[in-house]
């Protein structure tokens, strides 16, 4: 009875090996003949190694190689071409890879793949290009990938696009026809990102950089950030038939945090508690050599207004930075310059009007040193809803030497200034058309010299007339004025509010001097 009992046993044995060796010769020549017989899917996947464990129920295809099929249209022989050091299939189904000529797995592990895509004119189609190939080819339920390198590149074999040692986790991947009619290739529970050494070519003006990028579907951080001008500024100025601003920006980190996004009713929206920019250093130029741009600017109400899917901010931060305006007549003279540091910003409740009937206010609040030295805090308020775009402008401006405004002062308006402003405050109130409101200030000993129009030589008649006219201090009073602007709408809200300030100025200080 005994030996029966062995014997059984031992036969088991062997017909499980045989079996087990049947399979997996039958797997081995059955994955490559599922993709290779897969006429939707546009690539060829070749590879140096193949092993399958049918007992653990998962394969590992080592050197892969993925070309695009030498019979596909001249528009896809150019698209994308990677190589891959290991792909490892787990909780792999032999029985149904037998049954359905399809690879079903539980987890896809992709170790060291190096991508490059190609430039391609033809248009990118989420059910041609992902749903039908990937659902042809491979069902699983997660896909992690490690050590990634990506590249894509342009009609010239430039890099428009870098990314390396990428770490991707994407789980609970579903494809169905719900996810391909909203543009969405795959729907997921969870997903990890991580990766360095990002660049990406923004447009023919700017590159963007970062040291390091992390995101998840809830969170984004980036540290090193920078947006990088491709030219100098004198190209920049040859290059662009209208004014318009450079940007500089670099940013030691900034983040998004407790995002919640997706589409309702095929509707994006875009919901977060905290966005933070953290250790800005922005310098923003403009040339005034290229003709203005005619076009009607949009203030930020309207901006907002017109987003056509539903964006909620709870609060933007802005911590520590620099920020500096530069603006330029001409390349003869210094641009004027105007600086904010140690500059803080809180924003709250940055809205589209999607989805909404009402919203609270967006409130902006500033604190920063103008110039280095003088402590400024403004405070901002408008709705998005208002479709007059009504919004009020306060600010405080302290103990600022006047010499320090000549920066901005000499090449805008050919005036140069000595003294103190002791305290400068004003309310402007303003809409699309037009703004008013109040400008009061504080100041001693001041003097004011006038230049020609070169800027170079002082108009001695002129700074002697306007010394007269100028009353050389306030009193330890404030001279206060009430401006009344007409907004030009070829302008920002920006220029906007130096107008209102600049006849503020003229209304206390530099009257009968600086003409309009």
């Amino acid at each position: 009875m005994l030996k029966k009992i062995v014997y059984s046993f031992i036969i088991l044995a062997v017909l499980a090996v045989g079996v087990n060796f049947g399979v997996k010769y039958y797997a081995n020549k059955k994955l490559p003949a599922v993709l290779k017989e897969q006429k939707n899917f546009p690539y060829t996947v070749s590879y140096n190694e193949l092993d399958v464990n049918v007992w653990m129920g998962s394969f590992t295809v080592k050197g892969v190689q993925l070309r695009p099929k030498s019979t596909a249209s001249d528009t896809l022989k150019n698209t994308l071409y990677a190589s891959i050091k290991e792909v490892g299939v787990r909780g792999f189904s032999v029985w149904k890879l037998l049954r359905t000529n399809k690879i079903v797995a539980n987890r896809v592990e992709v170790i060291q793949p190096e991508a490059v895509l190609y430039d391609t004119k033809r248009k990118y189609d989420i059910k041609d290009d992902v749903e039908k190939p990937f659902r042809q080819v491979i069902q699983t339920g997660s896909v992690s990938i490690e050590q990634g390198r990506f590249r894509m590149l342009d009609s010239l074999k430039h890099p428009t696009l870098k990314v390396s040692n990428v770490f991707f986790t994407l789980t609970n991947i579903t494809v169905d026809s719900t996810s391909v009619q909203k543009n969405i290739p795959v729907r997921y529970r969870d997903y990890t990102l991580k990766a360095d050494s990002l660049y990406y070519r923004a447009d023919k003006h700017y590159n963007i950089t970062a040291a390091h990028v992390a995101a998840t579907d809830t969170s984004f951080t980036a540290r090193k950030f920078h947006l990088v001008p491709r030219q100098t500024r004198k190209q920049f100025v040859a290059m662009v038939p209208v004014e318009k601003d450079q940007f500089n920006i670099q940013a030691e980190s900034l983040s998004v945090q407790g995002a919640d996004w997706g589409f309702v009713r095929d509707t994006f929206y875009l919901h977060t508690p905290r966005v933070v920019l953290n250790s800005i250093k922005a310098n923003i130029y403009r040339s005034k050599e290229p003709k203005g741009d005619p076009k009607r600017k949009k203030l930020y109400s309207e901006l907002l207004r017109g987003l056509a899917f539903d964006l909620d901010g709870k609060t933007l931060q802005i911590k520590n930075s620099d920020i500096q305006y530069e603006e330029q007549i001409d390349f003869s003279k210094p641009a004027a310059r105007v600086s904010f540091s140690k500059f803080y910003a809180t924003a709250g409740n940055i809205c589209s009007t999607v989805g909404r009937k009402k919203l609270p206010d967006t409130r902006i609040d500033v604190q920063c040193l103008f110039m280095r030295k003088a402590p400024l805090s403004v405070n901002w308020v408008f709705n998005t809803r208002n479709l007059n775009d009504a919004f009020t402008i306060k600010g405080h401006l302290q103990n600022i030497p006047s010499e320090d405004i000549n920066p901005v002062a000499k090449p805008l308006m050919n005036v140069t200034t000595t003294g103190i402003l002791n305290d400068v405050r004003f309310t402007f109130n303003g809409n699309k058309e037009r703004g008013s409101g109040s400008f009061a200030i504080k100041y001693d000993d001041l003097k004011v010299a006038m230049y020609k129009k070169d800027g170079k030589k002082k108009n001695k008649l002129l700074s002697a007339v306007g010394n007269l006219l100028v009353k050389n201090d306030s009193d330890n009073r404030l001279e206060e004025a009430h401006p009344n602007v007409d907004r030009k709408k070829d302008k920002s809200v920006f220029n906007f509010l130096w107008l209102f300030v600049q006849q503020g100025l003229k209304e206390t200080v530099l009257v009968g001097i600086v003409s309009g």
